[in-house]
């Protein structure tokens, strides 16, 4: 077989998260699917197993290792995919609805989620993740990672990086190794590049506050963000002849956490100061009147003093509950409109 010329960079690949009707099974042509503004992403190796290796026999003859006692091991792996896009109402829309399930604005995250913790053929179903001209070939072979729970998402902002583009960043696992077969979309709802005209950015911001039950603090943002994280495992495995792929997920609680380097001025100050000495659990918003993420009950942890060339700054990490009155009051809110 003579040696390829044919060569696949990143910047040929088109992203997209399409809707699964069937767990187990990548997305059809029809479904409902969404271009990501990617500006990079990674994922594991194709081969993504580890070797099991049994233990030398003892006694006269056969020690060396052979193919009965040396096998991939496939029955536990998961790949793990991380698209890095810029925020835009759609793409952050979608990432929301995978990660938790809220595809409304705003985006809620509740107390009582998540509301299903076993996902398999019978509960809601994961996503594909389809890289368009995914592979060097004469056909274009894309790339497909089927049945995709999404783990994390993080969004974050700079005034001075990216051209205060707010970013996001989605981490995805499956259990289900990728395949190569392109998919022809047509006839589902479909949500382009060319739709998504905007992006939030932090020069558009209009206010940042932290208020408790006495004050309201309004404070300069340099930059933020906010991580949504939880655990997906996988759950047993199919035969041999069917790959060892997964019969399910059980899915963890959200940890919602974040931070924000605001100006050091009395106003952080009052912040941090009636934190720490009057009433921990405050509300924080970052708003430019479209975009806004709201955290309604935040406690501040560990807050410290940083400096640069322009100036004090205070660092205010900080974790997001919900109110314990009911377990249907938000852990956070993402607005996107």
């Amino acid at each position: 077989m003579a040696k390829s010329s044919i060569f696949q960079t990143s910047q040929q690949t088109n992203v997209i998260i399409g809707t699964e009707d069937t767990f187990g099974t990548k997305v059809a042509a029809d479904a409902a699917i969404i271009h990501m503004p990617v500006t990079s992403y990674s994922f594991s190796e194709v081969a993504n197993h580890t070797l099991a290796v049994a233990p030398f026999r003892q006694g006269a003859g056969g020690a060396t290792q052979s193919t009965e006692m040396v096998k991939a091991q496939r029955h536990d792996r998961m790949y793990e995919i991380t698209l890095e896009f810029m925020g835009s109402a759609q793409a952050i829309s979608r990432v929301c609805n995978a990660l938790y399930g809220d595809a409304s604005n705003p985006h809620a995250l509740i107390g009582s989620m998540p509301t299903t913790s076993n996902i398999n053929g019978s509960t809601a179903v994961p996503v594909t993740l389809y890289f368009e001209k995914g592979s060097a070939s004469a056909a274009n072979t894309a790339l497909s990672f089927k049945s995709c729970m999404c783990t994390s998402f993080t969004l974050s902002g700079d005034i001075g990086g990216n051209g205060g583009v707010i970013m996001g960043s989605a981490t995805f696992v499956t259990g289900f190794a990728p395949d190569k077969a392109n998919i022809s979309f047509s006839g589902g709802t479909e949500t382009t590049i060319t739709a998504q005209t905007s992006y939030f950015n932090m020069h558009d911001l209009s206010a940042t506050t932290i208020t408790h039950s006495s004050s309201t603090e309004d404070l300069v943002l340099f930059s933020f963000e906010l991580n949504i994280a939880r655990s997906v495992n996988r759950v047993g495995f199919d035969t041999a002849a069917n790959g060892f792929a997964p019969l399910g997920y059980v899915i963890g609680g959200y940890e919602v956490t974040g931070s924000m380097v605001v100006k050091r001025d009395a106003e952080s100050d009052a912040a941090i100061t009636h934190a720490d000495t009057a009433e921990p659990v405050c509300a924080i918003s970052i708003s430019d009147g479209s975009f806004q993420i709201e955290a309604p009950k935040a406690i501040i942890d560990q807050a410290s003093i940083n400096f640069d060339e322009d100036g004090f700054k205070t660092v205010i990490p900080f974790r997001c509950t919900y109110d314990a009155a009911a377990t249907s009051n938000s852990v956070v809110d993402i607005h996107t409109a």
